[in-house]
């Protein structure tokens, strides 16, 4: 059927926008195995599809499904969830990430 991406993401040290992200996961609201387009994954996190599509080849982006031979789509659960691990409480946290 489909196969996902296996190995897990790499989360760069910093990016801007772990600044949103506790917001940006509170935005989106829908079933966790809904299908997003990359196209709706930019919109909702504010970057753009190459942003996205780089993030998917050097793998620090949200995990996603290969629906077919030239088809892409990233659950929406998945993209919470790596949300959620680019949220931090503090600075000092912030910081323990990325070393």
């Amino acid at each position: 059927m489909c196969a996902a991406s296996t190995e897990s993401p790499e989360v760069p040290g910093r990016h801007h926008l772990d600044r949103r992200a506790e917001k940006l996961a509170g935005e989106n609201v829908g079933a966790e195995d809904d299908l997003l387009s990359t196209r709706k994954v930019a919109d909702w996190l504010g970057v753009s599809t190459q942003w996205v599509e780089i993030g998917r080849s050097k793998k620090y982006g949200p995990k996603f499904v290969r629906v077919g031979p030239r088809v892409i789509a990233y659950r929406r659960g998945d993209v919470l969830k790596w949300l959620r691990e680019r949220t931090h409480a503090s600075t000092a946290e912030y910081k323990s990430s990325a070393a």
